[in-house]
């Protein structure tokens, strides 16, 4: 798999580094029980890593200095010392426990954040941009140019782009950038402009001999990339066109392994039983609230669209006042339930909403096989037929089981218009096409993070 950055892992190293290291000097330094010592370093230095990992603090590509981002950094460095906390708690004198928490997650934060702000500047002053051809003059290739002008992080300027042999294309009309009208001579021009990666995007068939030699006229020290490879690469989305819903359908969905159509099933199943089991004391205090607020029933059901297109109820925890209930103070305009403002939404179940405990009953239609515990958001079936009108290949979500979270949730969230349900659809394909276990634990790790801190989508 090729890589646009070798920083990650320099980042990575280094964190490693410094949770080992701070560890190490205030364990000591407190003289805690030698017998956890080893126990201590290895819970901090993997939770560490894993949470910065969850908490996007190596996504390279949109790496910034924001307070977000900050406060990312903290949150992330602070679940790291749970395990090793409660461990200690358990075993250690209280006082010293606390004295090695704090102080080294101050250490720890303080370090992570003055090596992120070095490697910000090293990244945006000092780091050589990567040239880059694009051969292509259609839409295509303007929309690849604007993702990497759009990511500074990236550290790319594009050199400029071929025309190719179709003259009736949409020609790219911009004066920043060189549009090269001479296509076999692509190792001159590649040689001369000093290009580091070419990207490939025409849209159309050209005849295999010209494409070939195009080809073989590029060095062999410059990356190679189609456009819509290159895009999954830089967006985390797939490119939607008609090639690629039909590689995507004959080439990674009619060819998935029994083996891990086995392993998800048991993968949903264990982490259903395991959510229910962890959060039952929590549903019950809210389910008992609600009944006594307004005397309806906690759970109710919604008709949701599934694999297939089947339609199936799915399971959900009321946070609602029930239909007969008026609100007194009412406002004008209507409803919409992805609004805070809501006055139907019952006042203490505003962060059931936020964090998500509302969606937990699913655990129910995951048992049963209507669900996944990670797939494309299960959606009404109102919105599914509107969706499918409007927006092209749509329905190709619904090749799998809809899931309790997802790649799309966790990096978008919550959406309603025709584009951002769009960009949606993208995110929601590179998961079909790129799906495993392995990967899906981690989405599902992500969005328990992001639900306790009300942002899951």
């Amino acid at each position: 798999m090729k890589i646009l950055s070798r920083s990650i892992l320099i980042m990575f190293l280094f964190d490693l580094m410094i949770l080992i290291i701070s560890t190490t000097m205030w364990y000591e330094y407190f003289n805690l029980p030698p017998q956890f010592y080893l126990l201590t370093v290895l819970l901090i230095s993997a939770s560490g890593i894993i949470t910065l990992f969850l908490k996007a603090n190596y996504k390279i590509r949109e790496f910034n200095i924001t307070k977000k981002n900050a406060y990312l950094l903290f949150e992330g460095i602070i679940f790291a010392h749970i395990l090793a906390g409660l461990v200690l708690f358990f075993d250690c004198e209280l006082f010293s426990a606390i004295k090695f928490l704090l102080a080294n997650i101050f250490t720890i934060f303080v370090a992570l954040k003055i090596y992120r702000t070095i490697f910000h500047f090293y990244l945006f002053n000092w780091k050589k941009e990567k040239n880059v051809l694009i051969i292509g003059t259609n839409r295509d290739a303007k929309l690849i140019a604007n993702e990497i002008i759009n990511k500074k992080a990236l550290r790319m300027n594009i050199s400029g782009f071929v025309e190719d042999t179709d003259l009736t294309q949409e020609v790219i009309e911009d004066s920043n950038h060189k549009i090269f009208k001479q296509p076999l001579n692509l190792r001159r021009i590649i040689t001369e402009n000093k290009i580091d990666i070419v990207i490939i995007s025409i849209k159309r068939r050209m005849e295999e001999t010209l494409l070939t030699d195009m080809i073989l006229n590029i060095p062999d020290d410059v990356n190679v990339y189609k456009m819509s490879d290159f895009y999954e690469l830089v967006t985390g989305k797939l490119f939607v066109d008609r090639l690629s819903i039909n590689t995507l359908f004959y080439d990674f969905m009619n060819k998935r392994s029994k083996v891990y159509d086995f392993s998800k099933r048991v993968f949903d199943i264990v982490s259903a039983l395991i959510i229910l089991i962890i959060t039952f004391p929590i549903l019950l205090y809210i389910g008992i609230r609600v009944k006594l607020t307004d005397g309806g029933s906690p759970i109710y059901t919604q008709e949701r669209v599934g694999k297939g297109g089947q339609i199936f109820k799915c399971y959900k925890l009321r946070t609602m006042y029930a239909n007969n209930y008026v609100p007194k103070d009412v406002k004008h305009g209507g409803y919409a339930e992805n609004q805070d403002e809501d006055d139907r939404v019952i006042p203490f179940c505003k962060f059931v909403r936020k964090a998500r405990f509302d969606e937990i009953p699913q655990m129910i239609n995951i048992l049963k096989g209507e669900m996944s515990i990670v797939g494309p958001r299960t959606e009404w079936v109102d919105l599914v037929k509107l969706y499918s009108k409007e927006i092209p290949y749509y329905p190709c979500r619904q090749w799998v089981k809809t899931g309790w979270t997802g790649w799309a949730q966790i990096n978008q969230g919550h959406c309603i218009n025709n584009d951002d349900i769009a960009e949606k659809l993208q995110y929601d394909l590179y998961y079909l096409k790129n799906r495993n276990v392995i990967w899906e634990i981690c989405i599902l790790v992500k969005a328990v993070f992001l639900a306790l801190g009300g942002r899951h989508g």
